[in-house]
């Protein structure tokens, strides 16, 4: 059953309607109409010179002698031999008599005669002149060479309406004349040995479909041979050449200078394979077969680069150029941020050729390279286009990278500045003047009870909770009686409360005994570099070089941790990064389930703690160096992504794949944010909101928020989706 599916597919790719469809068969003919034309329109003017001649009783007379009939549909034909009756006798035989008028003849009669210049036949004297002949002729004639110059025409017509406009087309011809020919040649862009550069920044090959080509060189062969088949015909069967044949066989020379320039081309195409280089600032193109020179495009007009034939643009898009000759699927685009000239070659040197070839009802399906186009969007065919498009997209991103300044030290209003409040019981702080920034809080608890907190706008107003601490607070209660529980400390924030600045806010604090509250800025942070444990709410300075954190809960309770910068602001994004709820609880006798997040954390970041009770934790970061180096991996890392990636944790992530779109399943817990070099959030890609369709870079770091529930990464090339189908 495949085998009688797959001959009805051929017999519907290949059958006369479909095949109809190509300009390349309209060519072929054209042309073999063409090659019928001479014959015929010598048989025109023969045969109407004759006729007139007979009608105007001019030719030489002489004597026709009937040797035999020929009967047909349209009657009765006498042949026989003619001969002249003047002092140089000379005779024709086999010839026709015409202008019988259908008379009495029989075999042996003499008849006189006129020859009036057709070897095919005389016409007797006196008789009335036969145009039907002529009328024939004529007809075929016109059906021939009508119909082939139709044919060609169109496809000249379908080729030259692919070009650019006049106004492009004088423009390239300005720049292209600012050079003399000679300079031309000796220009080194000219040449691939003095063009290419030294080395290339990466391994990468443009391809082209070997199944095409060999089509190309078959098309080319074909025409090849209908021009040796005309010149054999002429040769065999014209013995005597007439100005009229001459006349009518003149598209052949003309038709042969036309396939010389693709004869020259196909060379190209077959011998000069299309080559591509990556240096520090450029990027080099050597195409023999479509540019006359190499193409050089500086970093800097790169805009972007896609993966697959994305965005995929009709033909009739403007300033779209698919560096191929053939109608092939592409799967690199570049992107220029303004339009560039190409140094293409001029379709009459051969390249017309290929346009023809690719054109279905006279449409062209190619918008290969021609002088005067203006390009924006360059779609190419490369080797192993993932690995390429993400090569490529790094090496763009190293150029629009600038050198991060120094970090600069952040003022403080607080820098410096300490004031501690004391109480007993229930009490209420108040905090004067405007907090341009958040402060630092410090909870020391001297009761045997719980103690809360809550930050008010007014006095007697609805507050938002911001700490409980002590022997009696949540998770707290099984730590053994005599421990001491420390401080608590936390972040206050006028964004806690109101969506304003503040003039004054009122802090609520509530406690079965003694409690002191210390108020300063970020330096009674306590500091760490690598690892840090501790219990309960706290705030801490990180000290060490960027890289990738994990909070671990020992026993797998809730916990919450916000991103900060020096000055206490909070990080985009970043409130909270990791928000993990508790885990189960273990059953008898069983260890509890400890829970890990992973997030990054830039250098000099501040982190905020927010746990229930005094339970414990610890935070190790492992250096960004360290934590991409996958033949050791370290306690942090970055977790890579190509294809798809899944997960139900907070975690980093570097998409290894070529640029375009991802789809990100956050479910109703997770977000995403793109960090930049030094893993600082820099924008939201997405909220815990569903789905939702990004556009990533190579090698771009990913911090995926939140805490409970699945996440999930996904590509969602057109490119790599053809591939899946395939």
């Amino acid at each position: 059953m495949s085998g009688e599916r797959e001959v009805e597919r051929a017999s519907k790719r290949y059958g006369p309607t479909n095949l109809g469809r190509f300009a390349f068969t309209r060519l072929l003919l054209g042309v073999g109409l063409l090659m019928i034309w001479p014959f015929v329109f010598g048989a025109i003017v023969e045969e109407t010179t004759a006729t007139r001649h007979a009608a105007r009783g001019e030719g030489i007379p002489g004597t026709f002698t009937a040797e035999s009939q020929s009967c047909g549909r349209g009657g009765c034909t006498w042949y026989g031999t003619f001969t002249t009756g003047d002092f140089f006798e000379f005779s024709l035989g086999r010839v026709a008599l015409r202008g019988d008028g259908g008379r009495s003849i029989h075999v042996g009669e003499a008849i006189p005669a006129l020859d009036v210049g057709s070897g095919e036949f005389v016409h007797m004297k006196g008789g009335s002149p036969e145009w039907g002949e002529a009328i024939a002729a004529g007809f075929i004639g016109a059906i021939t060479g009508g119909l082939g110059i139709w044919l060609n025409g169109m496809v000249l017509w379908g080729v030259y309406w692919t070009r650019a406009s006049p106004a492009s087309r004088k423009r390239a011809a300005r720049e292209h004349g600012e050079s003399s020919a000679l300079r031309r040649l000796a220009d080194r862009d000219r040449w691939v040995w003095s063009a290419r550069p030294g080395s290339s920044a990466m391994r990468m090959k443009i391809a082209r479909s070997g199944e095409r080509t060999l089509a190309g060189v078959t098309g080319l062969l074909t025409l090849v041979a209908l021009l040796l088949l005309f010149g054999l015909f002429w040769a065999e069967f014209n013995k005597q050449t007439t100005v009229a044949e001459l006349v009518a066989a003149s598209w052949a020379p003309l038709f042969a200078i036309a396939v010389a320039g693709v004869v020259v081309q196909t060379f190209r195409l077959v011998l000069a394979r299309p080559r591509m280089w990556v240096t520090d600032d450029e990027l080099v193109i050597w195409d023999a077969l479509l540019l006359w020179k190499v193409l050089r495009i500086p970093r800097t007009e790169i805009a972007a680069i896609h993966y697959g034939d994305e965005p995929r643009r009709g033909r009739d898009e403007e300033h779209v150029t698919r560096l191929t000759p053939f109608r092939e699927e592409l799967n690199l685009v570049l992107r220029m941020r303004d339009e560039i000239s190409l140094p293409s070659r001029r379709l009459r040197w051969g390249n017309w050729f290929w346009v023809m070839l690719t054109m279905r009802n006279m449409n062209p399906q190619t918008s290969m390279p021609q002088r005067g186009y203006l390009v924006r969007w360059l779609c190419l065919r490369v080797k192993d286009p993932r690995r390429v498009a993400a090569d490529l997209d790094r090496w763009l991103a190293e150029g629009r990278t600038a050198q991060p300044p120094e970090a600069a030290p952040i003022g403080h209003a607080h820098d410096g500045t300490v004031r501690t409040h004391r109480g007993v019981g229930g009490a209420r702080i108040k905090i004067k003047g405007r907090l341009p920034r958040p402060v630092l809080a410090e909870f020391g608890n001297e009761g045997s009870g719980t103690l809360r907190a809550w930050l008010r706008r007014t006095e007697f107003g609805r507050g938002t909770p911001v700490v409980e601490c002590g022997p009696g607070a949540p998770s707290a209660t099984t730590a053994p009686p005599a421990m001491t529980v420390p401080p608590a400390t936390t972040v206050l924030d006028d964004r806690l409360v109101s969506g304003k600045a503040l003039t004054k806010r009122f802090l609520h604090v509530e406690s079965e005994g003694r409690w002191t509250v210390t108020i300063s800025g970020p330096e009674r942070a306590r500091g760490f570099t690598r690892s840090t444990t501790g219990s309960g709410p706290e705030v801490l300075n990180y000290q060490g070089p960027a890289g990738i954190a994990v909070v671990t809960c020992p026993d797998g309770q809730a916990i919450q941790v916000y991103l900060r910068g020096p000055d206490l602001a909070v990080l985009h994004g970043c409130d909270p990064v990791v928000s993990t709820a508790a885990m189960p609880s273990p059953s008898p006798g069983d260890e509890p389930v400890p829970s890990r997040s992973t997030f990054a954390v830039p250098a000099q970041a501040i982190l905020q703690v927010k746990t229930a009770g005094a339970a414990e934790w610890r935070i190790d970061v492992t250096p960004l160096e360290q934590a991409d180096d996958s033949t050791a991996p370290p306690t942090g890392h970055v977790r890579p992504f190509e294809h798809s990636l899944t997960g139900n944790q907070p975690a980093v992530v570097r998409y290894l794949g070529p640029p375009g779109p991802v789809l990100f399943r956050s479910g109703d817990a997770f977000g995403l944010l793109h960090l930049n070099a030094d893993l600082t959030p820099v924008r939201t890609l997405a909220l815990p909101d569903g789905d939702t369709k990004i556009h990533l870079h190579s090698h771009t770091l990913l911090q995926v928020t939140g805490g409970h529930g699945t996440w999930s990464l996904e590509e969602m090339h057109p490119a790599a989706g053809l591939t899946r189908r395939r």
